[in-house]
């Protein structure tokens, strides 16, 4: 029986206090693990900010030697890299994110607080494989986009691209993790009386933001392994002598990297929609449609990433349909746009910093986003690809958007998270800078573009007409980056010497607010219930539509501290370390694969094992809807249920990528084996077994949930016996197709199917080790009537799993297509 946890200390006055580094290693507040995203992603940030540095010290004057080609095209695959999965998506989702949504909704935590605190971890430890490079073998040299077949070993021997694939692999694990908690978050605890019509407005584009990111990371992660397999095991996924093609990397690629430029822009939205409605003394212009506009760019980016392979020869039938996406993805765009300057409109504004760079945002946003809609245009785009035009589109976007709402934010909820405000005057000297010399640095790129000048060059010639202009920019990036020095000094100077704020220091107008600066350990003394939007402004004022200067109804600064009864009666999840020895065994795999040492690999593979099955047992109330393992839900879901099928839905699309690439290259295979070599009888052997198993799961679910923990444990070991005769059906047919030949890389068949099938056995292998996991729960009485749920999530599980292999069965074995000689 696993020990009871210690006991927190709620009546600390606010989150930061307490615990020492311990404290915060075994931390699972959605605070501190947001604080600790946040201060990580600041670092990479400056990281980044040199990146872009050296890049500019290169191009500064023409036949530049400061750096040599190899070390400028790691530089700038970094800086793209880091700005954008270690810097950007961090402080939007991990930081902010992290932080704001269980305040913004009225809860006290996240719904998975334990899978929270490991996917901080799995993301520091990714970007240390990402960054491994600096101290050995060199860092990645592809690109943020890694191009195939650039990325072969033949093209790329060293360990560049290994750091590039094996670190987006970890960092993507991380990514959907966060993903699912925050979708189960936002979905299952809403305080009472919050409809999604009265959501915030960030909570509605971070809602968005993780369905993206659930159907969006399988196909990177496809496109992944399947380079991984060719780097590793000698594959030919890309490669045009087996007939296989280096298109199919950026179909996978583009699938998820324009969906990933909204990861990036929809949060900025939110963002900016929360702060100029307190800023401009007014409530948010056309909430609905506000709202209904982030919904249709998410289900628009899906079909536009077309539009980044004009230039690959798709044809005119595909290029018309890319273009007329891609055109239409501005009108839900443009409604925002509107939107934000119909709020500001006729506002009693408050010129703040976090107001300027809101104002900013809109600005520079719209320049970015008007040159984006030529590049809907198929011609225009021929002539502008890989050009310094679009060197200028992204950062308006990315930076001149994005990066400016991240900024906003901080000055606006940086009191909220710290306790204590920034400096306004350095701020608006940060503003000022960051504005002028961010439009000196990229505006001619514009130019550059138009002259001629190529992307990812590391060197000119001279009398090219673009000395002047890589000169000016080159200065004025040094002043932008010098500019962020204001900021950071800003940031830690306030942290510990800034004026303390209150609670309410902005008079704003979401729930946040309500709860002290910084907040208490579990947000709220009573989970507020919500009458309408703009929750807490009602609160205060009794009307949404109150300018916000008459008499408050309510002041949070004068309520009284809660009570020892009260304090008595709130329930938090407890800290852990599991989460980050699980993080520190994802490393250790990982690294073993990088340095060739597989002992290092199966030792971390086991310890993550090992430390998982723990994990599931820390709580004596193990399995239970209790606050100290999952958060409470008021809307009677569960939320273990609803993050199952949400994980679910994106392994839908993982195997949908597996499987859509077995399709196109079957037919593309060259010589033997093919269709031919599989083992029919053999096979619907193993799929009536796989099948019947489904039937066991049934009957020993419906045994533990009438209380008979005999047979339902009886048939939990049935089913997982069936699990192991359909994976020692896969063992023996593999062994077969070896023994006749037909080798993982042997042609495209094989490793398709191979890979396909062979994924199929993991997850079988994983739902037979959770399987056997839980029967031997419920030998020692671990599981019991009121905890039958935990052996429903088993069952949804293993269902989907046969589900797939119905699928793959009918289309490898039913439907094969023999090429004969």
């Amino acid at each position: 029986m696993a020990a009871q946890p210690k006991p927190l200390h709620l009546e600390q006055a606010s989150y930061l206090e307490g615990g020492g580094i311990y404290g915060w290693l075994t931390t699972i507040d959605h605070k501190r693990i947001a604080v600790m995203y946040g201060v990580t992603a600041l670092l990479l940030m400056g990281l980044g900010g040199m990146e872009a540095m050296l890049i500019r010290a290169q191009l500064i004057v023409p036949d530049n030697h400061f750096l040599t080609a190899d070390f400028y095209n790691q530089i700038f695959t970094m800086h793209g890299l880091t700005m954008i999965f270690l810097v950007v998506m961090p402080l939007e989702t991990g930081f902010f994110g992290n932080f704001l949504i269980p305040l913004q909704i009225g809860a006290r935590d996240v719904a998975f607080p334990r899978l929270n605190a490991l996917s901080f971890w799995i993301f520091l430890l990714g970007a240390l494989v990402l960054n491994f490079g600096w101290i050995w073998g060199g860092l990645p040299n592809g690109g943020w986009f890694g191009y195939a077949n650039l990325t072969e070993v033949y093209y790329s021997p060293g360990l560049n691209i290994d750091y590039y694939d094996i670190g987006l692999l970890i960092l993507g694990v991380s990514s959907v993790m966060s993903a699912l908690n925050f979708f189960v978050t936002i979905v299952n605890m809403r305080a009472p009386g919050m409809t999604f019509m009265r959501m915030p407005m960030f909570i509605w584009a971070l809602l968005v933001t993780v369905i993206l990111l659930l159907l969006a990371f399988p196909a990177l992660t496809v496109g992944l392994i399947f380079l991984f397999a060719d780097r590793y095991f000698d594959t030919h996924f890309y490669r045009v002598i087996a007939g296989a093609t280096p298109i199919l990397w950026q179909h996978l690629f583009w699938i998820f990297g324009h969906p990933e430029v909204y990861i990036m822009a929809l949060p900025a939205f939110g963002m900016i929609s929360e702060i100029l409605p307190v800023f401009s003394r007014k409530p948010l212009f056309g909430y609905p449609m506000m709202a209904y506009s982030i919904i249709l760019i998410a289900f628009l980016s899906y079909g536009v990433w077309g539009h980044h392979m004009f230039a690959t020869g798709m044809g005119p039938v595909a290029d018309s349909a890319f273009s007329i996406t891609s055109m239409l993805i501005a009108i839900p765009t443009g409604v925002k746009v509107f939107s934000w300057i119909a709020t500001v409109w006729g506002g009693r504004l408050r010129f703040t910093t976090a107001m300027l760079f809101a104002l900013g945002f809109i600005l520079e946003f719209t320049i970015g986003g008007l040159s984006g809609v030529m590049h809907a245009s198929a011609p225009v785009d021929m002539e502008q690809t890989d050009s310094y035009i679009i060197i200028a589109h992204f950062h308006y976007v990315l930076f001149g958007g994005v990066l400016m709402a991240i900024l906003a934010s901080f000055y606006y909820w940086f009191p909220k998270i710290s306790g204590r405000m920034m400096d306004e005057t350095l701020g608006k000297w940060h503003f000022w800078l960051v504005t002028i010399f961010f439009n000196f640095t990229f505006f001619p790129m514009h130019f550059l573009g138009e002259l001629g000048m190529p992307r990812r060059i590391y060197t000119y010639a001279p009398g090219m007409g673009w000395d002047f202009w890589n000169f000016f920019e080159s200065i004025s990036a040094f002043f932008l980056g010098a500019s962020f020095l204001i900021f950071f000094f800003n940031v830690a100077y306030s942290w510990f010497n800034g004026e303390r704020a209150s609670a309410d220091p902005w008079n704003a107008r979401t729930l946040e607010w309500m709860t002290p600066s910084p907040p208490p350990i579990y947000n709220f003394v009573s989970v507020p219930a919500i009458h309408s939007r703009d929750a807490f402004w009602v609160e205060k004022y009794g009307d949404v539509e109150a300018s916000g200067l008459g008499e408050k109804r309510f002041n949070v600064d004068y309520l009284p501290p809660p009570s020892a009864e009260e304090i008595a009666g709130i329930h938090m999840p407890e800290p852990s370390l599991y989460p980050l020895v699980i993080g520190g065994a994802i490393f250790l795999a990982g690294l073993g694969m990088l340095v060739g040492w597989y002992r290092l690999v199966f030792g971390g593979l086991a310890l993550l094992a090992f430390t998982a099955i723990a994990m599931s047992f820390e709580y004596i109330n193990w399995g239970e809807d209790n606050p100290h393992q999952v958060g409470e839900s008021f809307l009677g879901l569960d939320n273990r249920k609803l993050g199952l099928w949400a994980f679910i839905g994106s392994e839908c699309v993982f195997f949908a990528s597996l499987i859509s690439t077995y399709m196109v290259y079957k037919s593309r295979s060259i010589g033997y084996p093919d269709a031919q070599i599989l083992n029919i009888p053999l096979t619907s052997f193993s799929t009536f077994v796989l099948l019947m198993s489904s039937l066991l799961m049934v009957l020993a679910l419906a045994g533990y949930q009438r209380g008979d923990r005999f047979w339902g444990t009886f048939w939990l070991f049935g089913t997982a016996f069936f699990g192991c005769i359909f994976l020692g059906g896969q063992v023996f047919e593999f062994h077969d197709f070896y023994a006749r030949g037909m080798l993982y890389n042997s042609n495209l068949f094989s490793q398709c199917f191979y890979t396909l099938v062979g994924f199929h056995g993991f997850h079988v292998f994983i739902g037979v080790c959770w399987l056997i996991t839980m029967a031997i729960a419920g030998l020692r009485g671990k599981i019991g009537k009121s905890r039958a749920l935990s052996v429903e999530l088993a069952g949804l599980y293993w269902h989907f799993v046969d589900i797939v292999w119905v699928v793959i069965f009918t289309l490898i074995y039913l439907m094969r297509t023999i090429k004969h000689a």
